[in-house]
C-alpha cells in the first residue's frame, strides 16, 4: 500500500445516536471562502486517502475523510453494504450540526466509497430533515452486493469478488491479498462445488459463511425504484474498461430521471491510473478529472451532459459529447485479469 502524502489533517471522531464513534480526519481548505465540504466515508483506511484529500483542498474544499463503521479506526461491526446510507446521513447532520459544512455537503467517493456517498444522499432526501446535499460525485460506482457478484447477464464475478472479500471483507483491517495461485484454487473450486466453501470460518471466523452467502443471495437492485425520486445534483462518472460500468450507466439514467452528468473514458476500474502516458499526459494538459468535476459543481456544465474522454482528438478539446444508449451498447465488462481484484 502506498504511504500516505500530502497536507496532514486533525482528528475528528463523530459519536452517532447508538453510540457508535467513528474516526475521521478533517482537512482544512485554508481559504477564507469555502467551496463546499466534501465528505468520503471507506472502509479502505482514511489514513491512505491524504493525496486524494490534498487535491480537493487545491481547488477550495475542506474535507473530512471517515472509516466506515467497523473499520479501522471506527467502531461497531462491519457489514459490507448494510449501513452507510444512515450512518453517512448521521455523520452529515453532525458535522452540520458543527458547523463543519463550508459552503455545503458534497459526498463523494469511488467504487464502494461512491455506495457510501449516494445512499448518504439517498437517506438525507427521504429522512424528513432540512439537510441536502449539494452534490454527489459517484466514481466507478460499486452499487450493491448483487450488482458487484454478477455481471449484468447473471454470471458469477467469482475472481473479483473471492479476491475482495477476502482482503477487505472480514474484520476490521484488510488482509494482503491472495497469491495468485490460491486465486485461482478457489475459482475452480467454486466452479465445480459452489462458492459456499470460499470463505471458511476457520480462516475468516465464524459471521463469514453467512455474509458471503448474503452476497450470493442479494437481489438485483431496481435502481428507479431506489435513486429515481433523488434529485441531489450527480456526476457518475465510469470507463470503457470498468467492471461496472452498465450499473453506472443504470445509475445516470435512473437517478432523477437520468438529469445527471457522465463521464467515461478509455480506463478501467482504477481510473485515470490505467491510461498510458500519452493519454494520461492528455488528459492532465486538460485539468484532469478534477477540471470537469469543478465544472460541474460550479453548474457552468448544465445538466444533463454524457462526454467521453478521446486522446486522440489532436488540437481540440479531448472531452467530446456522447450518447449513454451508444456507451452501453458498445460497452462489454472485461474479465478480471489473474490477479486483478476490483476494490
Amino acid at each position: 500500500m502506498k504511504p500516505a502524502s500530502g497536507p496532514a489533517p486533525t482528528r475528528l471522531d463523530l459519536a452517532l445516536e447508538d453510540g457508535t464513534v467513528l474516526a475521521g480526519d478533517h482537512y482544512r481548505s485554508g481559504q477564507e471562502a469555502g467551496r463546499g465540504t466534501v465528505l468520503i466515508r471507506t472502509p479502505y483506511d482514511r489514513r491512505q486517502y491524504r493525496a486524494q484529500a490534498g487535491a480537493w483542498q487545491a481547488q477550495g474544499h475542506e474535507v473530512v475523510v471517515q472509516d466506515v463503521r467497523g473499520r479501522y479506526g471506527s467502531a461497531g461491526a462491519w457489514l459490507p453494504y448494510a449501513t452507510e446510507g444512515r450512518d453517512g446521513a448521521e455523520t452529515a447532520r453532525l458535522l452540520e450540526r458543527g458547523g463543519l459544512l463550508d459552503g455545503g455537503l458534497i459526498l463523494a467517493g469511488a467504487s464502494y466509497d461512491a455506495h457510501c456517498a449516494l445512499e448518504a444522499a439517498r437517506c438525507l432526501e427521504t429522512g424528513g430533515g432540512p439537510l441536502r446535499a449539494a452534490a454527489v460525485v459517484a466514481m466507478v460506482p460499486a452499487l450493491g452486493l448483487h450488482e458487484t457478484a454478477r455481471d449484468p447477464d447473471g454470471t458469477a464475478r467469482l475472481r473479483d469478488r473471492i479476491g475482495w472479500w477476502h482482503m477487505h471483507g472480514f474484520g476490521a483491517e484488510s488482509r494482503e491479498p491472495l497469491a495468485p495461485a490460491e486465486l485461482d484454487r478457489r475459482c475452480r473450486a467454486a466452479r465445480e462445488r459452489g462458492v459456499a466453501g470460499a470463505m471458511p470460518a476457520h480462516t475468516y471466523g465464524a459471521h463469514a459463511p453467512a455474509q458471503w452467502d448474503r452476497l450470493w443471495s442479494a437481489p438485483r437492485l431496481d435502481l428507479a425504484a431506489r435513486y429515481g425520486s433523488c434529485q441531489t445534483p450527480l456526476l457518475v462518472v465510469s470507463g470503457h474498461r470498468d467492471f461496472f460500468v452498465h450499473e453506472a450507466l443504470g445509475l445516470a439514467d435512473a437517478w432523477d430521471a437520468g438529469n445527471t452528468g457522465f463521464l467515461t473514458g478509455p480506463w478501467g476500474h482504477r481510473l485515470t491510473a490505467d491510461l498510458d502516458p500519452s493519454a494520461a499526459s492528455t488528459l492532465r494538459g486538460h485539468g484532469g478529472l478534477m477540471a470537469r468535476i469543478r465544472e460541474f459543481l460550479e453548474r457552468s456544465a448544465a445538466l444533463p451532459f454524457t462526454l467521453d474522454f478521446n486522446p486522440s482528438r489532436i488540437g481540440t478539446d479531448p472531452w467530446e459529447p456522447s450518447e449513454r444508449a451508444r456507451l452501453r451498447a458498445a460497452t462489454n465488462p472485461p474479465v478480471p485479469a489473474e490477479c486483478e481484484v476490483s476494490p
